[in-house]
């Protein structure tokens, strides 16, 4: 367990998860321009410092090949799929009570989104390391946001699936988000232990 924690940088990762969570919630507000196929938007920046964790936690994954990784004794897919939603479920906390903490002067609930988008983040890393793996996946993370704000505004509205653009209030964007993470722990947790079935068959041969 100490050479994953080491592995993965969890002593970065987990401080860096809330401080990226208070950084948003202090910053936030500070508008992004960007262009946008309805016309110039306006893009939060508490949008883009979310992605943080997620680059981290992608960072500490594909550090080391995953199949070597992953024997019967060390169910490290299942590990990385923990510190995930550790990480999700610190950043939600934080970000809850800070919203409960200043609620009457935080009319859109800017800790919500900050936390929600984390979350969400943190839940396409898993999603897409378990894909294509996690040296691949931070490229096709880190332009989550980007790509969102260009095409995820209709009008003045963002449209329903562009999550990170939804005021913290949006209750179906947390539904969303926190769904998209259950699966994201259910893939990871199955990516590992098919991994792992695998080694043992492989070296039973």
């Amino acid at each position: 367990m100490i050479w994953w924690l080491k592995s993965r940088n969890a002593a970065l990762t987990v401080p860096a998860t809330l401080l990226t969570a208070l950084l948003g919630i202090a910053l936030g507000r500070t508008v992004l321009p960007m262009p946008s196929l309805s016309g110039s938007s306006e893009f939060l920046l508490s949008g883009l410092v979310a992605v943080v964790p997620a680059v981290l936690w992608l960072n500490g994954a594909g550090r080391t090949d995953p199949d070597t990784e992953a024997t019967g004794l060390r169910p490290v897919h299942r590990w990385d799929t923990a510190l995930a939603a550790l990480l999700a479920a610190t950043a939600l906390v934080v970000t809850g009570t800070a919203h409960v903490l200043a609620a009457a002067a935080d009319d859109d609930a800017l800790a919500l989104a900050v936390g929600r988008n984390i979350t969400f983040y943190l839940a396409a890393a898993v999603l897409l390391g378990a894909c294509v793996g996690p040296r691949i996946a931070g490229p096709f993370v880190t332009g989550i946001p980007l790509v969102v704000g260009v095409v995820g505004q209709r009008g003045r509205f963002p449209e329903p699936w562009a999550v990170i653009l939804h005021d913290g209030l949006s209750g179906r964007a947390l539904a969303t988000t926190l769904a998209l993470m259950a699966i994201a722990c259910l893939v990871g947790v199955g990516v590992g232990v098919g991994v792992g079935v695998g080694v043992r068959v492989g070296g039973g041969r």
